[in-house]
């Protein structure tokens, strides 16, 4: 019970891509709203000034009361339009401790806002539609927990019952109808609030989903290393900062693998496919290993030079020599494309065919 009352009220801790998700939709909406409510307040600021002047007399203290509230949610409104825009032009990250005190500080402007303008039209015998307005405005337009919620909604309906209560006085029916209204505005943001939470989680779950079912298209069940698939996408998107430069290309496999399996048993062999995979990503890197069909891994390597690369077989050959053996072949050049990478795949496996049928237990090739 007390944890769906922390749930309801938006008290519990949301995973990071949940709370993200909310915090981009509040700063998608920050955007359009604080522009809009910038221009309103920014007009009727102006419409105040050529009132005064075209009077031809002094601002009257009516006047200036509307010029300072007017202006005052305008540069709230600015300041949050200001910093929106600024994110949503640079795509920059932003963070959240600022966007909430940015919003804050907008949101709260906004209740003050409406509940002096309607105390003065209350006092002139209006309606109090500014009030209702923004706690609507509030209730309904961004993603504030509700506990929040509650605080910025029944704070500003306490402050207002009283300023009424102390000028005018209340009558029976509004003594109903405002306690009314104020639990309507906090049902309306709490429905609102997990409607998009459950929407966020959704995303969320598809998002993982989606990056479990890429993996697994990505990468080899059994010895975790990329796959064909990988390869060509990696060797296809003309973003990847490798591209257009020199690469060493190696294919190797275990000599002898059939008979490994045929009197070792296939368990075995799923071992020694595993063995070879771990200690080509020691040497090599996890980035540059790919299984590339049955026993054959395919090493590709940008921008180093033929020394270090021995090394590295030389230390990979001493890591196996007390279990299996395993031939190389290996080429150098540049790749700008897939096509360039499959031609040096090709020179790479011939070298393969070659070590295998000069004596097996060796890589051979050249820059």
């Amino acid at each position: 019970m007390f944890l769906r009352i922390k749930r309801i009220l938006g008290l519990e801790k949301l995973h990071p891509d949940v709370q993200f998700f909310l915090d981009s939709e509040n700063l998608n909406i920050s955007q359009p709203a604080s522009f809009i409510v910038m221009i309103v307040e920014f007009s009727f600021f102006l419409n105040t000034i050529i009132y005064a002047i075209k009077s031809g007399r002094a601002p009257s203290a009516n006047n200036l009361f509307y010029r300072r509230l007017y202006g005052l949610l305008c540069l709230a409104a600015a300041q949050l339009f200001i910093y929106s825009t600024y994110h949503k032009v640079r795509k920059s990250h932003f963070k959240r401790f600022s966007l909430d005190t940015s919003l804050i500080i907008f949101v709260c402007s906004v209740l003050v806002f409406g509940i002096c303008i309607s105390i003065k039209d209350f006092i002139h015998g209006e309606q109090i539609l500014v009030f209702i307005t923004v706690n609507l405005f509030v209730s309904c337009l961004f993603m504030i927990k509700p506990y929040l919620a509650i605080i910025l909604i029944t704070g500003p309906f306490a402050v207002f019952y009283h300023m009424m209560a102390t000028t005018n006085g209340i009558s029976n029916a509004t003594r109903v109808n405002y306690p009314v209204l104020m639990f309507f505005f906090i049902i309306v943001n709490i429905a609102h609030y997990q409607q998009f939470l459950r929407i966020a989680n959704h995303n969320v779950v598809n998002h993982a989903l989606a990056e479990q079912l890429r993996n697994a298209s990505r990468y080899d069940f059994l010895t975790k290393l990329k796959n064909r698939t990988a390869l060509n996408m990696d060797f296809e998107d003309s973003n990847n900062p490798n591209l257009n430069s020199s690469f060493i290309v190696m294919l190797t496999d275990i000599d002898d693998f059939k008979i490994y399996n045929d009197t070792k048993g296939h368990h075995f062999g799923d071992e020694l496919l595993k063995r070879l995979a771990a200690i080509m990503q020691n040497n090599f890197g996890k980035t540059h290993c790919y299984r590339y069909g049955g026993d054959e891994y395919l090493i590709v390597l940008p921008e180093i030079k033929e020394e270090l690369f021995l090394e590295k077989i030389k230390i990979a050959k001493e890591c196996t020599m007390d279990e299996f053996h395993f031939s190389g072949g290996y080429t150098h050049g540049l790749v700008s494309s897939s096509k360039d990478l499959h031609h040096l795949i090709n020179i790479a496996d011939q070298n393969l065919y070659n070590a295998k049928n000069t004596g097996k237990n060796q890589v051979i090739g050249s820059f």
